[in-house]
């Protein structure tokens, strides 16, 4: 056993520093398609707009229903780099819903459980035995669950920090039930929660475009994968090997055993911004427009910001934490709406030894686990 660990150590110190062949892409873990009967396109049509959008993979996660791939007649020309990875919306009672990542077939949704944590969890285990991941959606859905109910959830390591839903919340930022999921996140971490938090757009509205239609574009992750196949990318995301960007683009994001280094592209976020999507940026008034880097540690708590778009982050002369994450800001000046923010979230390291916990899962996605993101 103590061989076997210290293998591990040494595979994930070199790990750590880089894959020099692995690359950086673009997709979408959520979305919806006319068979849910609540959105407007086919899923031919709502891939084609993801493939002509320069994503590079797509779950069509359609509300208790299996779209295989295989079945899903495929753009012309298609592109050599994109691919349709297999999932499902797993809709169950009192409105919790999950992304099935790479599951093989239809995932059960009957919920027997009467408490909100056994519900989940049913959903979490009846995934893993279709060979998938769980993604927690829009946790705060008519704001059916809690914190508290997430915490005693296992094998659950992603949750949803972004969506279009994001914006409809009534309460404020830290209510002790709905407080943001940004809020959300730290509280499950400092539970003791290994969490990532994913970006969706959760787009239902093809045809129609406005600030309040569920539009395609607004969140996505950039994940690094060696391979973009659907195992590849499945396995970079279960162990956090990505980040979330509701426009900011990175250039760099490498961690080391006592350093944080961050780079945001500011030629690529500006391109991203341009593009002709309908975005809503969160409405920030009084904040300085440009980039800002945040060190945010156990709790939430701000340990440290650089209003730049780069920032090196020297753990060693830091206040203590078991975790650190980086949020990456950019605020522009909207002509009519004022300041709105975009943002790149990159996923939390631990300094407390949770990450060692064995996560074993039938299909092998355990590998170790290292932080090297460099775009």
């Amino acid at each position: 056993m103590k061989t076997l660990l210290a293998l591990l150590a040494l595979l994930t110190a070199l790990f750590s520093v880089g894959c020099s062949s692995a690359k950086w892409y673009k997709g979408n873990t959520h979305v919806h398609t006319i068979l849910c009967g609540h959105a407007d396109s086919s899923p031919e049509a709502v891939t084609k707009w993801y493939h002509d959008h320069d994503y590079n993979f797509l779950i069509l996660s359609e509300h208790n229903i299996f779209i295989d791939p295989s079945k899903v007649k495929m753009p012309t020309p298609l592109k050599k780099d994109f691919i349709l990875i297999p999932g499902q919306e797993v809709t169950g009672i009192k409105n919790i819903h999950t992304t099935a990542m790479n599951i093989k077939s239809l995932t059960p949704w009957g919920d027997l459980p009467k408490s909100r944590d056994k519900v989940l969890q049913r959903q979490v285990d009846e995934i893993e035995k279709k060979g998938g991941v769980t993604i927690l959606n829009h946790p705060n859905y008519k704001t059916s669950l809690t914190p508290k109910d997430v915490f005693p959830v296992e094998k659950l390591y992603m949750f949803e920090v972004f969506n279009n839903s994001w914006f409809e919340s009534n309460y404020s930022e830290y209510h002790e039930d709905h407080p943001s999921e940004e809020v959300w996140w730290d509280r499950l971490l400092s539970e003791g929660m290994i969490m990532y938090g994913v970006g969706s757009d959760d787009a239902h509205d093809f045809k129609k475009y406005g600030l309040k239609k569920s539009n395609p574009g607004r969140g996505w992750v950039m994940v690094r994968s060696e391979k973009l196949d659907a195992d590849s990318i499945t396995r970079a995301m279960f162990h956090g090997d990505f980040y979330t960007s509701t426009g900011v683009h990175l250039s760099e994001y490498k961690v080391t055993k006592n350093k944080i280094i961050v780079t945001a592209s500011r030629s690529e976020t500006i391109k991203e911004l341009e593009k002709q999507i309908v975005r809503r940026g969160k409405s920030v008034p009084g904040q300085k427009t440009g980039f800002k880097i945040e060190l945010i540690g156990q709790k939430g708590k701000l340990i440290k910001t650089a209003n730049s778009s780069w920032a090196e982050f020297d753990l060693t002369k830091l206040p203590k934490s078991a975790y650190f994450r980086v949020k990456v800001s950019y605020v522009q000046n909207h002509p009519e709406r004022g300041k709105e923010g975009f943002y790149a979230w990159c996923q939390p390291i631990f300094k407390d030894g949770r990450e060692k916990k064995l996560r074993v899962y039938q299909h092998d996605y355990l590998y170790p686990h290292g932080h090297g993101h460099g775009h």
